[in-house]
């Protein structure tokens, strides 16, 4: 679908016609009616039906076409809107670190990354973005991001960055309490479970997508998507959905009876997460990267010596 589309869509409601429609934007009418059928095609519903000589709008053509005109406020509304005053930090001469996080990621080594990036610059910004992991990784190959922390993809060939592996995710699936699937033992118990995930389809948040490929099991059925654990963790609580939590940082608290770990026996896929940074030429914040490395580095080797 393009905004184009839904433009013209717009204008043969509000114009009466595709003829009109086609006037108003300066483009043929057969230009209208492939933008109508190619919309049609992909919503799968008839935006048009005939009357006598005309073509009417339908109640879904309606519908969208006021769908669209507050979509095109919104738009305009976002266009008018002053920059914000962190994304505008470089253009005012604020040092600015970008590092983009996993989840676990940013609890875990968050604290590690603003107190070198302190000693670095007093008074700079550190920005923390999150992301699915490709769109993480896909900003530091940019050059939009300085650093990543996030699981490692399978097959991942990192052509142009560095990496260095900092922990292995150790997924476990929660339920309520007094679920009753909660003394399952095994995937196949669970496989038609209710799923509350983390993360879109294919990304490493969606481990049981990947655990049922594995297994040769349906695809599980997933319910709802959200980015934050604890709320993923308060709807498991109050819901009969289950959630998989990749790291014990993001676990429920000691003493927490809301929610409890299922104890499958067969493993989880499990995810190395590394940091990555750009191996070629190297941005402006290259020496408080390398430090920023360096001390994630000696933070791994404490925690592997411990």
């Amino acid at each position: 679908m393009h905004i184009r589309q839904l433009q013209y869509l717009q204008a043969i409601v509000a114009f009466g016609s595709f003829a009109a429609a086609a006037r108003h934007a300066g483009v043929s009418q057969p230009t209208i009616t492939l933008a109508m059928q190619a919309l049609e095609r992909e919503w799968g519903v008839a935006l048009f039906q005939k009357v006598g000589r005309q073509k009417l709008p339908t109640h879904a053509a309606l519908l969208a076409a006021q769908r669209a005109a507050d979509l095109q406020g919104r738009l305009e509304g976002l266009a008018r809107m002053p920059l914000n005053p962190l994304d505008d930090a470089v253009a005012r001469g604020i040092s600015t670190l970008h590092a983009g996080m996993a989840h676990a990621a940013a609890l875990l080594y968050g604290p590690t990354i603003e107190r070198v990036w302190r000693t670095h610059e007093p008074d700079g910004l550190l920005q923390i973005f999150g992301a699915s992991v490709p769109e993480l990784l896909t900003a530091l190959h940019g050059k939009e991001l300085d650093l990543v922390i996030a699981p490692r993809p399978r097959r991942y060939q990192s052509a142009g960055l560095k990496s260095h592996p900092l922990h292995t995710s150790t997924p476990t699936i929660y339920a309520r309490f007094d679920h009753p699937l909660a003394g399952a033992t095994s995937l196949t118990e669970i496989a038609h479970a209710s799923w509350a995930v983390a993360g879109r389809a294919g990304t490493p948040g969606r481990v049981i997508e990947e655990a049922h490929r594995v297994r040769g099991l349906a695809d599980p059925r997933i319910l709802v998507q959200c980015d934050d654990y604890p709320v993923l963790l308060n709807l498991v609580a109050h819901s009969d959905l289950l959630c998989v939590v990749p790291h014990p940082v993001l676990r429920p608290p000691k003493g927490c009876t809301a929610v409890r770990a299922l104890h499958i026996r067969e493993g989880l896929p499990q995810y190395d997460v590394c940091v990555f940074w750009p191996s070629g030429k190297q941005s402006r914040s290259a020496a408080t990267v390398d430090a920023v490395i360096r001390a994630l580095k000696a933070l791994v080797g404490s925690s592997d010596r411990q």
